[in-house]
């Protein structure tokens, strides 16, 4: 006997499709957990709960798919990056994640949509359930995190005979400090150089980085100073408005994310910042840092959480210092405080006017 599915009604069915199917659609949906760990048999329903937070480590707290608990649901938007940041946190937890479903549902018809989730999964071998599964169901390997630098950069893959026509050696580097930073794949701070220009030499100061070239060598990227941003030209094919000019020369961050383009015709979603030593614009990729729910002991509020993936300065009450002490500062993601090996929310979000010393 082919087996049936049952729905409370067809407009439920458009619905749940819609704001999977449609990218453009604006209505919040909330994500219902299948968990399938102690299920006796393939085509048993695992439990169903409704994700309510997530800390920064991947511990979800779940509750009841009931109208009631509406106000404790952690809602997304097509519209927004919510999603994205939920997944980098979520896949820290979840090293099986073939034992958990992840599935969207409209957060104005819960109960309606989970109980027509339940029914496709109930017979989510038959094809019209595996079609809409496959439309609601949230994909673990679009959030996999790309390979990472995780280890420490070979000296000896180092020509260090590139340092010389900067009048700088690997002596230099490791007594001011700078080398160490280097080989872990980040920037100097600023440091005296000597550029070679005919028979003189230019000096200047710039931010060094070891970078692997086309060739897969290690190769030197040098950040020199300049007298101010050059925010009158294209960035990454995206042409700065008045308004963003005044916010990057006011905070050093653009407060928004941007779409760019690189040299290579790769389009991607970035927040924009000023390097505060050298005046360079830098951009951070959206979907390399994860932001928790909860930063040094305060915890965001939704709106705070959306505005903050969103690039935008939020003001964080009741954190914590190292030494005990609690403080309020304003956050925001800044994309000169990125680390390649490091994911830490305290590597990436930065007090929008740099100054506050506590984080």
């Amino acid at each position: 006997m082919t087996p049936t599915l049952i729905f409370t009604s067809h407009s439920t069915i458009y619905q749940i499709i819609g704001i999977i199917m449609d990218n453009n659609h604006t209505e919040d949906y909330v994500l219902v957990l299948e968990d399938r760990t102690e299920v006796q048999n393939a085509s048993e329903v695992g439990k169903l709960s409704i994700i309510s937070d997530i800390n920064e480590e991947g511990e979800l707290k779940t509750t009841a798919a009931e109208v009631t608990n509406q106000s404790s649901f952690l809602k997304f938007n097509n519209q927004d990056g919510l999603l994205k940041n939920f997944m980098k946190n979520f896949l820290k937890q979840f090293n099986n994640p073939t034992r958990f479903g992840l599935y969207k549902v409209l957060a104005s018809n819960v109960e309606q949509g989970v109980e027509s989730l339940r029914s496709s999964l109930q017979n989510r071998h038959h094809p019209a359930s595996e079609e809409l599964l496959k439309a609601q169901q949230v994909s673990f390997e679009d959030f996999l995190p790309m390979q990472k630098r995780t280890t420490a950069i070979d000296t000896e893959q180092i020509d260090w005979r590139m340092l010389e026509d900067l009048g700088l050696s690997r002596e230099k580097l490791e007594a001011n400090g700078a080398l160490e930073k280097m080989l872990s794949w980040q920037k100097s701070d600023l440091l005296p150089i000597a550029v070679p220009y005919g028979n003189s030499s230019i000096y200047t100061e710039a931010r060094l980085a070891f970078r692997t070239d086309d060739k897969g060598n290690i190769a030197l990227a040098v950040h020199a100073m300049r007298k101010e941003p050059q925010l009158d030209f294209p960035y990454m094919g995206y042409k700065f408005s008045p308004e963003d000019k005044a916010q990057l020369l006011k905070t050093g961050n653009l407060g928004k994310t941007i779409e760019v383009v690189t040299k290579q015709g790769e389009l991607f979603d970035a927040y924009v910042s000023i390097d505060p030593q050298t005046n360079e614009l830098l951009a951070l990729r959206a979907d390399r840092i994860s932001i928790p729910k909860e930063i040094k002991g305060g915890t965001l509020s939704d709106q705070q959480y959306k505005d903050l993936v969103e690039g935008k300065a939020v003001k964080v009450e009741g954190m914590t210092s190292k030494n005990g002490k609690t403080f309020d500062a304003t956050l925001q993601v800044n994309a000169d405080k990125k680390r390649p090996l490091r994911k830490a929310i305290s590597s990436q979000l930065a007090p929008s006017c740099l100054k506050n010393r506590d984080l």
